[in-house]
């Protein structure tokens, strides 16, 4: 690419964001038309299908952890209870397996090894793989492999390092039930559940409780603008916490029905919200663990069911299917999570899955060269079930989606002359 010309394809920061303007209509290694579609149809384009990557369903209501499972196959192992799923940037899972009292490590190859715990209740510091662990409730992993542990039967938050050590960072006899955890890169602040209160600890004061009076904290996390966001399970509804402590409600209205797509997100059903996990560009992800389902929320606040799911037992459906393929695939889902490649992970139920949906990855071997009529002429790798849309913008905040004709290898763009301040473009894949 030229330099000095700024325009120039994006192939890694800005793919994942879900963007303002709609995608084409689109077919399998073709670009698109430029017909819009809403925000939804956007999202889920940009996802692939729905696969289990840990767990058999097997598992009864407690520790059921064997020796044998250490270094299998993560869809050979028995999950005992497990409530929280998060990634690093090298794609390993952590799988905080509440009943048997450790933390699990899923690799992209999908071996499952032990991470923190002995699988054996009790509390203990030191080498991860020998520090007993109780109950551990909620996780919060770096994309380093640095992960903090809302290990709830001793009543602490503990960090293993990326050496494998882990340590008490803090001790408060308030912590129960709830996964809530959120780590500020660093260590230098967090935020956790404690009964009814979210609680704030900093190294140099200790902790207190920044807001409360909740009624059954499922999660929290921080948006994009940094404002804490809370799920309240009992309350089935998902609150904003202004600095001041106000509670705005963002999503739920408090009753137990299923959520109707394209409804505003205040308006409908989110029975025993718990999960949440927010995209760059403000929307979000959550869970019904009552419900089943997963939720998206869009940038206009509308809810849309992604994952349909059941209110109890254990639904395992549609594997290897588009999530917008009808049909109940999972049931009574604890925490959602987006991996550092926008992978969509999913832990369910207590007998217990742990399930993904993959995010589309940008193409590879993209290339761009200007024509001397202003056009421009662009290529990539094609990769065959994936479609892609070219994008252009003039000022790296709002995109449009631009038509363009096949040539050979090549895709050329010509820029409508009234509308012609595209500076940037950057080629979107989609299923």
């Amino acid at each position: 690419m030229n330099p000095p010309l700024r325009n120039r394809v994006s192939s890694l920061l800005n793919w994942k964001a879900v963007l303002a303007a709609g995608f084409a209509s689109l077919a399998h290694g073709q670009v698109g038309s430029g017909d819009a579609g809403d925000e939804f149809e956007r999202v889920a384009l940009s996802y692939g299908n729905l696969v289990t990557v840990a767990g058999t369903g097997l598992a009864e209501d407690s520790n059921d952890w064997r020796a044998e499972f250490e270094g299998g196959k993560g869809t050979d192992v028995e999950l005992s209870n497990p409530h929280m799923t998060m990634a690093d940037a090298a794609g390993n899972l952590y799988i905080a397996d509440k009943e048997s009292n450790s933390v699990l490590k899923l690799t992209p190859g999908g071996i499952v090894t032990t991470f923190a715990g002995t699988h054996e209740p009790g509390k203990g510091e030191g080498k991860a793989t020998d520090a007993m662990l109780n109950q551990p409730n909620g996780l919060f992993a770096f994309p380093d492999g640095t992960v903090y542990v809302l290990d709830i039967g001793n009543r602490r938050v503990c960090k293993v390092s990326r050496e494998g050590v882990l340590s008490t960072v803090l001790e408060d006899a308030g912590i129960s039930l709830g996964r809530g955890l959120w780590v500020e890169e660093g260590g230098g602040r967090i935020l956790y559940n404690a009964g009814a209160n979210v609680m704030e600890w900093k190294p140099d004061g200790g902790s207190e409780a920044l807001v409360g009076g909740f009624s059954d904290l499922g999660n929290i996390a921080l948006d994009p603008e940094g404002r804490l966001v809370v799920t309240d399970r009992g309350a089935h509804r998902v609150y904003r916490i202004g600095p001041d402590g106000t509670k705005t409600v963002i999503a739920g209205n408090g009753g137990e029905e299923e959520p109707v797509s394209g409804r505003p997100a205040t308006e409908v059903g989110l029975e025993e919200v718990r999960g949440i996990a927010f995209r760059s560009d403000g929307s979000f992800f959550v869970c019904t663990q009552k419900g089943g389902d997963v939720v998206f929320v869009d940038t206009n606040g509308l809810a849309h069911l992604f994952i349909a799911g059941t209110r109890s037992g254990n639904t395992r459906a549609g594997e290897g299917e588009p999530v917008t393929t009808p049909g109940d695939k999972i049931a009574e889902p604890r925490a959602v999570a987006l991996a550092p490649n926008g992978d969509l992970i999913v832990t369910t139920n207590d007998t217990g899955y742990v399930r993904v949906v993959r995010a589309l990855r940008p193409p590879s071997g993209q290339s761009i060269r200007k024509l001397a009529d202003s056009g421009l002429m662009l290529a990539w790798e094609r990769v065959e079930g994936t479609a892609v849309a070219i994008q252009s913008s003039g000022d790296l905040a709002s995109w449009d989606t631009v038509q363009a004709r096949n040539v050979g290898e090549e895709w050329e763009h010509r820029p409508d002359p009234a509308n012609a301040t595209a500076t940037y473009f950057r080629l979107l894949p989609q299923r």
